[in-house]
């Protein structure tokens, strides 16, 4: 089934998801890598954009078409993706979207999306940090009212993290289907979180009880407020599993691997490793970029040179042209 988090948790249709994704995405093994290694190809998930943004999406769309939303304000980098993929569906949905967004290292990526944004109605209001970015949006004087539906940097809030509880069951379905075998360990880049929290939670329901290694892509702490941490993942994946009215004394933190290692100098800055591994991808038939799945990818191709047992990439990337 396109849900089968719905089948097992029947109350969350009131939820209502809206099907923006092509499902399931593919998953196979990666080509001139060990056999042991395999991926999983959320860089296709949806036309004309992928990547992991849409399965969140699906999830916010039920909740924005329920509340009669008519204005989207959203948080992100100057050439987020996930602002990208937030106004293409307020574009396809006749919404209004406002993106705070904070500097990012200049690429083509970076351009590309910031035109693509533009093009599709999003009003883009530049600030020169990250702390000012996200005083606009917590900020807004659309707070006050109820047709504004403000969304976190990453297309990430409580609703969105189900996106990746659902996906992590679709890859169980997979595996019972011997389209792969299960994987020991899952590798992922780790943003604003809630694709993380998401993995931890399905991977609990699933029973794949595999280890989830987060890959940190953004600083740790904006002052006082975190940012990107295993502490953050973790008070996600909480509210995830609260959701589904479980008690959270069943749910086991140990799966979670978090890597601060491949951050290098920030946010959107390559490193040696993400720009090898981005080479090494792109030898595989993977597109991915230096600020997420690079690194990611990188963490990966490290822990594949030991790994006895098999061993997933989940490519979050939109790969489209």
């Amino acid at each position: 089934m396109r849900w089968p988090l719905l089948t097992q948790f029947p109350h969350l249709a009131s939820l209502a998801p809206v099907a923006l994704c092509d499902l399931p995405t593919p998953v196979e093994p990666l080509p001139g890598q060990s056999p042991l290694s395999w991926v999983k190809r959320d860089d296709i998930s949806a036309h004309p954009y992928g990547g992991n943004k849409l399965r969140k999406l699906e999830w916010v769309l039920g909740e924005i078409r329920q509340r009669s939303i008519k204005n989207v304000v959203t948080l992100g980098a100057t050439g987020t993706n996930a602002g990208l993929a937030t106004a293409l569906l307020c574009q396809q949905e006749q919404l209004n979207c406002d993106i705070f967004t904070f500097p990012q290292p200049d690429s083509p990526v970076v351009q590309h999306n910031r035109q693509r944004m533009q093009q599709a109605g999003a009003q883009l209001h530049d600030r020169n940090s990250l702390l000012r970015a996200a005083l606009g949006w917590y900020l807004h004087p659309g707070r006050l009212r109820r047709d504004h539906y403000f969304l976190y940097a990453g297309c990430s809030n409580p609703v969105a993290t189900l996106g990746y509880a659902n996906a992590m069951l679709e890859l169980k379905q997979q595996i019972n289907d011997s389209f792969c075998p299960a994987p020991a360990d899952i590798v992922v880049a780790a943003g604003s979180g809630a694709t993380v929290a998401g993995l931890l939670v399905g991977n609990q329901l699933s029973g794949l009880n595999a280890r989830i290694h987060a890959v940190q892509v953004a600083q740790d702490h904006l002052g006082p407020f975190s940012v990107c941490n295993a502490r953050l993942v973790i008070r996600m994946a909480r509210q995830c599993w609260q959701q589904l009215g479980l008690p959270w004394e069943q749910f086991d933190t140990g799966f979670l691997q978090w890597h601060d290692d491949y951050l290098g100098t920030g946010y959107g800055h390559s490193t040696a490793a993400s720009t090898q591994a981005v080479n090494a991808a792109a030898r595989s038939g993977l597109r991915l970029e230096n600020t997420y799945t690079g690194k990611a990818f990188a963490a990966f191709l490290d822990l594949e040179k030991t790994a006895a047992q098999p061993c997933l990439f989940w490519n979050t990337f939109n790969s489209h042209p």
